[in-house]
């Protein structure tokens, strides 16, 4: 018989719950190391609170759920519906001529597919259909789109620019159109989403995708606040602050900030030591977990999309508010953050205009020594020539360096000038961490390197990092210079560095840097082990699945590698080097008909993928079909007219062919 507890247990149980979790905490708390987290009185910051949802604070703030889901966090991410999509539709048809491909937006009943496409002449010669998951972007600047591959997440090469009102490639895709193969990772999904999680052992597969940033994007997980609130324990925050949960409010200036810098400082994100994306709680200091770094440009002011707290960070009125008084707790009438002007739960398409005059003149006062922005304020001609305010010619809007087709108001507050002088290019002098003024040697050459592998491949940077390995080799991991090494593609220097690490607990790419250099080094056993460390350890990383695939193949070792191919390919139907390995495998089986299916499937993704063309080329040669054969050679010439490979492959082809 099932025991039944007694109802007054029923109460106590919360009760007791909440007393466990506060204890919990000021245990860890107390045994901590001296970071952000444990010096903060907010009890919310232990990792073993957990996150609720919105859902769950909506039972008490209704109020603010209610205008918050109307701002751009509230609405950042969400499902590919027609009531999401700010889009217009049935316009001509995006053309990207670097590579010849069109794309086309359209709803197919309720699902929204995007069509990629290429003509010859009239005729249809290529496409392919992806139905997009989910839109990303408020519609106030943009809505991107991302399409799902089995389990795994990837951009789409379509955007939609709210402004202007037209769709167009995404950002970065005019210069490098990877179509539908950009990686959605968590440091991409972190900031557009409230707490999303990766699966383990994957880069871009999530096991929890909410639907838009949340309360607990700002206010730090609220399991314990709720427990406590539903066992009584109940705070007068006109007279104290809840420590259950962070008001940010209560918060010193600096780590107030540093709430809104977790997403609205645009850079190169560079983790500290053993920190994920996750990691960041409100409430901690920022640069306890990652540093964020920008380029200094010579002669030039532009700024990008989300660099709102950066530029801010360098107006004189935030300077001289908060100089010198880092650790005090705000005070809108002594210091200038973020909330000044903007509330969080509410749209900034409903903040009266006046309202942002209004903070300006708590300082520029008329008559006051600190401004002479009174003529502008009291002037009723003025007034009625810039109902706009202090903000159009203080923080004009202005195109970004970083997104097309968008401009945003620039948060840095200056005396106005020409756009002219404002925008000067410039060539990057260096990088600087925005949110830390003394980053340590390791870090910054850490940010060098991954600057040149994320945004600009110039042999500069890595000098950069080199000199300051040279200069403090005692902070640096052999991690990191094995990082280097492979950029370099220096293999001889990588090999003699990685005989001092354990493969065994070596990260995995770090053991995929050892793989490729041993593997160039004609090192295939020893390839191989390095493969094998980076695919187990993110198992769900088709990309290194494939890797290792393609070296077992060559090793003879088949069995083994259809294994890796068929786990992979349940998960990631749609990858291109899956079905290349597929094919190279069935063709080494003698199964021609299933390598010819994989190398075609492979060719319905990419039709301009090099490989694959001279694998089908080679075979059908194989089969006495020359007709085909050139034809592919011929193709992958097109696509590729630097291969020297489809080159002889066409001219030797077309002799036999006349």
């Amino acid at each position: 018989m099932k025991r039944r507890w007694p109802i007054w247990i029923c109460f106590l149980l919360p009760l007791a719950w909440a007393v466990i979790v506060v204890g919990s905490c000021s245990n860890n708390q107390a045994a901590a190391t001296a970071d952000s987290s444990a010096r903060s009185p907010f009890l919310n910051l232990n990792d073993s609170v957990g996150y609720v949802g919105i859902e769950t604070c909506r039972g008490c703030h209704s109020d603010k759920h209610s205008t918050f889901t109307h701002t751009g966090m509230g609405e950042s991410f969400g499902l590919a519906t027609r009531e999401k999509s700010a889009a217009r539709f049935q316009q001509k048809a995006v053309y990207d001529a670097k590579r010849n491909f069109y794309y086309w937006p359209y709803w197919e009943s309720d699902s929204l597919r995007i069509l990629e496409f290429r003509l010859q002449g009239r005729d249809t010669v290529y496409k392919r259909i992806e139905t997009i998951r989910y839109i990303i972007g408020s519609g106030q600047h943009t809505n991107s789109h991302f399409w799902v591959d089995g389990n795994t997440l990837y951009q789409a090469p379509l955007t939609y620019y709210t402004q202007e009102g037209k769709w167009d490639l995404p950002p970065g895709y005019e210069t490098h159109n990877t179509r539908f193969q950009r990686k959605i990772d968590l440091e991409c999904m972190s900031c557009h989403n409230a707490m999303p999680h990766v699966k383990k052992g994957s880069v871009n597969a999530f096991d929890r995708l909410p639907m838009g940033i949340d309360c607990e994007r700002c206010h730090g997980p609220g399991e314990l606040h709720v427990a406590q609130k539903k066992a009584g324990i109940l705070v007068d925050t006109r007279k104290q602050a809840d420590y259950s949960i962070v008001n940010p409010r209560r918060l010193p200036w600096s780590l107030q900030v540093d709430i809104c810098q977790r997403c609205h400082l645009q850079g190169n994100n560079v983790l500290k030591p053993g920190k994920n994306f996750d990691d960041f709680r409100p409430g901690m200091k920022l640069s306890d977990v990652f540093e964020v770094y920008m380029p200094r440009y010579e002669n030039s002011d532009y700024f990008v999309m989300a660099g709102h707290a950066e530029r801010l960070a360098m107006s004189a009125c935030f300077i001289k508010s908060n100089q010198g008084i880092e650790t005090e707790a705000y005070n809108p009438g002594t210091h200038l953050t973020c909330i000044n002007c903007h509330n969080p739960h509410v749209s900034v398409k409903q903040t009266r205009l006046d309202s942002f005059n209004q903070q300006c003149q708590q300082c520029h006062q008329a008559g006051s020594s600190r401004s002479s922005l009174h003529r502008c304020l009291l002037s009723p001609a003025e007034q009625k020539r810039n109902p706009k305010g202090c903000v159009s010619c203080h923080m004009p809007a202005s195109d970004t360096r970083d997104i097309p087709h968008v401009t945003v108001h620039d948060h840095r507050i200056q005396r106005p000038q020409s756009k002219s002088q404002a925008l000067v290019s410039g060539r990057a002098l260096d990088l600087y961490a925005v949110n830390n003024p003394n980053p340590s040697p390791a870090m910054l050459a850490k940010a060098y390197v991954s600057w040149f592998e994320k945004f600009d491949p110039q042999e500069f940077w890595l000098q950069k990092a080199d000199s300051l390995m040279r200069a403090y080799p005692e902070q640096m991991s052999l991690e990191l210079r094995i990082q280097l090494d492979y950029m370099r593609h220096d293999d001889r220097s990588l090999i003699q560095r990685a005989q001092g690490l354990e493969l065994g607990q070596t990260d995995a790419w770090t053991a995929y840097r050892m793989a490729k250099a041993w593997d160039r080094s004609q090192n295939l056993d020893k390839a191989l082990e390095a493969y094998k460390r980076a695919y187990e350890s993110l198992p769900l990383y088709s990309d290194f699945g494939a890797e290792y695939a393609n070296a077992l193949i060559r090793a003879k070792r088949l069995n083994e590698a259809q294994t890796v191919l068929s786990t992979l390919l349940r998960e990631q139907p749609k990858n291109e080097w899956l079905w290349l390995n597929q094919g190279l495998l069935a063709s080494l089986q003698g199964r021609s008909s299933e390598a010819i299916t994989a190398w075609n499937r492979l060719l319905e993704l990419n039709p301009d993928h090099l490989e694959g063309h001279l694998y089908l080329s080679e075979w059908y040669e194989r089969l006495g079909k020359t007709g085909a054969a050139l034809m592919h050679a011929e193709a992958a010439f097109r696509a590729h007219s630097n291969s020297q490979e489809a080159e002889k492959r066409v001219v030797r082809l077309r002799s036999l062919n006349p």
